[in-house]
């Protein structure tokens, strides 16, 4: 069976890795600022699908070049649900990064007997329950910065599927204060990538979160760099591409990294074992296999968990859209509703990715073929 070299489920390797240059410039320049005792840290935002992941694996892989502690957390939801999980997750994963990259014995019996130490059962106020907890995780982070010190010049946490921290009160604020306030003493990175609501819900461009963490929003891929992605994955494989298939995929995909891999590789999922050429015929082929996919796993997820309303509205953009752009006040004509009415389900929907915002009080449907899928739903 041949082997394909595409895979939509995993993000991607560090060496197929395109674009995102100005991302990967920006983290190197405040990772040289952590390097030399002046911290420096970042978010990563993007809606689902847009390589956030893969951009943490190329930063991690930096970062390691220049001697630096990587320490990646994610799945951590189910485990976090206070800023005492949040201290001893973190504090736990750093600990355990710096036993394994040391090569010490016993790691298992030392996480196995690792224990919550910020517990603060004899404090009743708000204000004196946060202020024993930074007093608290700061010691412990400066003390696993000297512990890894003599061997790394920074350590740098990648924080994936962030949005899950905006859940737990006070948890993105939290972090801040307690990492700016070790930023003298030690030299650690932050780095959140996640769909994010902070960035745009502050309106102040200079609020603490946003200046402490300043937001890198993901864009499409460009055709040049979706173009080199293919021949660094086609050529190890002696399969030629025609211009007519690559024009078709970059237009198709609109420099969504998701949908992009997956429709390349449910084309070379259709190839027959004696082709060596993806081709018109290979995508008249699969165009059926290439929609039936992306509405399963892409599409139908976003679009069913939205409320009946939020269908409707979106349902009546997606029928009177002709660019996928709009405004309020054309949503307001089409779904016939006031826009007081309407905005807490213009946000529902940009909350689930499905709308972006490219400017004040304009809108557009993320994707044409998620359109076009909205479309097909509301004749079923």
């Amino acid at each position: 069976m041949r082997f394909n070299p595409f895979n939509p489920q995993l993000p991607a390797r560090p060496d197929f890795f395109v674009g995102r240059e100005p991302e990967i410039i920006t983290f190197e320049k405040y990772l040289v600022q952590t390097m030399h005792n002046s911290p420096m840290s970042l978010s990563v935002t993007g809606n689902r699908g847009m390589g956030k992941t893969s951009l943490l694996m190329k930063f991690e892989q930096v970062a390691k070049e220049n001697s630096c502690l990587v320490v990646r957390l994610s799945n951590y939801e189910s485990n976090i649900k206070d800023i005492i999980d949040l201290c001893d997750f973190i504090a736990l994963n750093i600990k355990s990064e710096i036993l394994s990259k040391k090569k010490l014995e016993r790691l298992g019996e030392w996480v196995k007997a690792f224990k919550p130490t910020l517990g603060w059962n004899d404090f009743t106020l708000t204000l004196e329950k946060k202020q024993v907890a930074q007093e608290l995780f700061r010691q412990k982070l400066t003390k696993l910065w000297k512990e890894s010190k003599p061997d790394f010049k920074a350590i740098v946490l990648l924080i994936d599927e962030a949005e899950s921290l905006e859940k737990v009160p006070g948890a993105l604020t939290f972090l801040r204060e307690v990492f700016q306030r070790i930023s003298s003493e030690a030299n650690y990175m932050v780095v959140l990538a996640g769909k994010l609501n902070f960035p745009e819900k502050m309106s102040e461009s200079f609020s603490p979160l946003n200046r402490f963490f300043p937001a890198q929003k993901l864009r499409s891929l460009s055709q040049q760099e979706m173009k080199e992605y293919l021949k660094r994955k086609l050529n190890p494989e002696n399969l030629d591409i025609t211009d007519e298939a690559v024009n078709y995929l970059v237009g198709k995909s609109e420099g969504h990294p998701y949908v992009f891999v997956a429709m390349c590789y449910l084309l070379f999922d259709s190839l027959n074992d004696e082709d060596s050429l993806i081709d018109s015929n290979l995508i008249e082929r699969s165009a059926l296999k290439i929609k039936s996919h992306l509405a399963k796993d892409f599409f139908s997820p976003m679009f069913h968990p939205l409320s009946k309303k939020a269908k409707e509205i979106l349902i009546a953009i997606c029928t009177n859209s002709k660019k996928n752009e709009f405004t309020l006040k054309e949503a307001t004509k089409w779904s016939k509703e006031t826009s007081s009415y309407l905005s807490p389900y213009i946000l529902e929907l940009l909350k689930r990715g499905i709308l972006n915002k490219p400017e004040r009080a304009t809108y557009c449907i993320f994707h044409t073929l998620f359109l076009e899928y909205v479309l097909e739903v509301k004749d079923d």
